[in-house]
């Protein structure tokens, strides 16, 4: 019999091995997010372990205070992360660049158990995404108006072709394989998955210079996977965010990871070969 695909809550036992310690540089601070389209939120950092999230859309006004963790892979370079309590099937992950003042806001949405039971060949002939889990991108300036000019972290291909060995712990070791822009593969060769593999949806934002946001979602476990990939330091830093069971009852984990990575090899295709076979 083969490996069982687990729920996420059985994950986060062993992925926290390898984390990157939270930061307390935010403390005190309040940071104001204009977004592209016009929004704006407001993030007072209350203490090391509770924010205050204040944001205006339009006529829809929204304020609360919740647990976070923020942590920096880079000087002036930040992850926030939180669950909104909107509805606990909701993450906000931001990426904080006060270097250029601009911030990458990633939104992660759990399926509901009406969306989650979606056959698979149903979604492919609605031309549906083939994972349940969404992931919203949003682009907004720090502390300034929001212009044409405004820069702003691009989607990229620099990871495509490239098999990379991220080990989170001991015992829980993964490897990706980065295929196109948005598809990637996951093969878990040491931990509770092993002999696990899947295809799944993907996006790759480029920071800095080999400094990378890699945002996964799986169609098999509702998962969202939000990471900092380090190409210089070969780390990943970020978290994982699902239901806790196979049950999609409202309960849900968001748990920090971190891992050390290896480059195995690169793949690049030569189609100019193609010709060779007419």
């Amino acid at each position: 019999m083969g490996a069982d695909y687990i729920p996420v809550g059985e994950l986060s036992a062993g992925f926290g091995e390898h984390i990157l310690p939270a930061t307390d540089c935010l403390v005190g601070k309040k940071t104001e997010l204009r977004y592209q389209w016009g929004n704006k939120a407001t993030i007072t950092f209350i203490s090391a372990e509770a924010l205050k999230w204040e944001t205006t859309d339009k006529a829809r006004r929204e304020e609360f205070v919740c647990p976070y963790r923020a942590i920096m892979p880079r000087d002036g370079i930040y992850f926030v992360d939180f669950i909104a309590p909107r509805g606990s099937g909701e993450s906000v992950s931001i990426i904080l660049e006060v270097t250029r003042g601009i911030a990458t806001i990633v939104t992660g949405i759990l399926p509901t158990p009406v969306e989650l039971m979606i056959p698979l060949i149903v979604r492919a002939k609605g031309r549906m995404p083939l994972t349940s889990v969404q992931a919203v991108f949003e682009h907004a300036a720090i502390d300034g108006p929001f212009s044409d000019t405004t820069p702003r972290h691009e989607r990229t291909g620099d990871l495509v072709g490239e098999r990379i060995e991220w080990v989170y712990s001991s015992k829980d070791a993964y490897e990706h394989i980065y295929l196109s822009e948005n598809t990637y593969c996951w093969h878990c060769i040491a931990g509770n998955e092993k002999g696990l593999a899947d295809t799944d949806r993907c996006f790759f934002y480029k920071i800095a210079e080999r400094l990378y946001l890699f945002v996964w979602m799986e169609k098999i476990i509702p998962t969202l996977g939000v990471v900092i990939e380090d190409l210089d330091a070969m780390r990943s830093y970020g978290k994982i965010f699902g239901y806790k069971g196979y049950d999609t009852d409202g309960r849900t984990t968001n748990f920090p990871v971190g891992s050390y990575g290896k480059l195995l090899n690169r793949t690049e295709y030569d189609l100019t070969r193609l010709r060779a076979y007419k």
